[in-house]
């Protein structure tokens, strides 16, 4: 139900601020790696939309998601997962070329952790919302006005779970 929340609540504020910021919109689309604390690494999806706050800004909303399961059958089964709903800022320093662009920001989410465990087919589970402070550091490249490429690292302080990320995809022009 939180995540059902988090994703109508994403779509409203990406919705109404387009039309705040009609210049310099795009929705991006990425799967990468994660490593989070005390977990071995696993794939990490995302989506996420710019708009332009002002020469050098970018706003950032965002949705992601990733889950681990370990499994030693029959005897213990472990999953852990992480839908995060945040949205950062970002600086773009001025570029000599126009085919890439750094960029650098910080921004904060909350992160729906759950995890669940089975020993001899017995189960328990638990579920915690924790906020999450983001570093990250990336770059956007090619020539085409309506379709470029990103690569994007970064580090997810989320406490008892902090979090490397590296991934990238495509940006869409809307």
């Amino acid at each position: 139900m939180r995540r059902i929340l988090a994703t109508l609540v994403f779509l409203v504020l990406a919705g109404s601020a387009s039309s705040l910021w009609a210049q310099d919109r795009s929705i991006g689309l990425g799967i990468g790696y994660v490593k989070p604390s005390n977990v071995d690494g696993t794939l990490w999806f995302t989506a996420n939309a710019h708009f332009k706050l002002a020469e050098r800004v970018v706003l950032e909303p965002e949705l992601g998601y990733w889950t681990k399961t370990m499994s030693f059958a029959p005897i213990l089964d472990i999953s852990i997962s992480d839908f995060n709903l945040g949205a950062n800022v970002l600086y773009r320093p001025p570029s000599h070329n126009s085919s890439v662009r750094f960029s650098v920001g910080a921004g904060l989410g909350l992160h729906f952790l759950s995890g669940k465990a089975g020993v001899l087919g017995f189960t328990a589970s638990d579920s915690a919302t924790k906020l999450g402070v983001h570093l990250l550091a990336g770059a956007t490249f090619g020539s085409s006005p309506s379709l470029r490429y990103f690569a994007d690292a970064r580090y997810d302080f989320v406490s008892d779970l902090n979090q490397f990320k590296i991934y990238g995809g495509v940006r869409f022009k809307l």
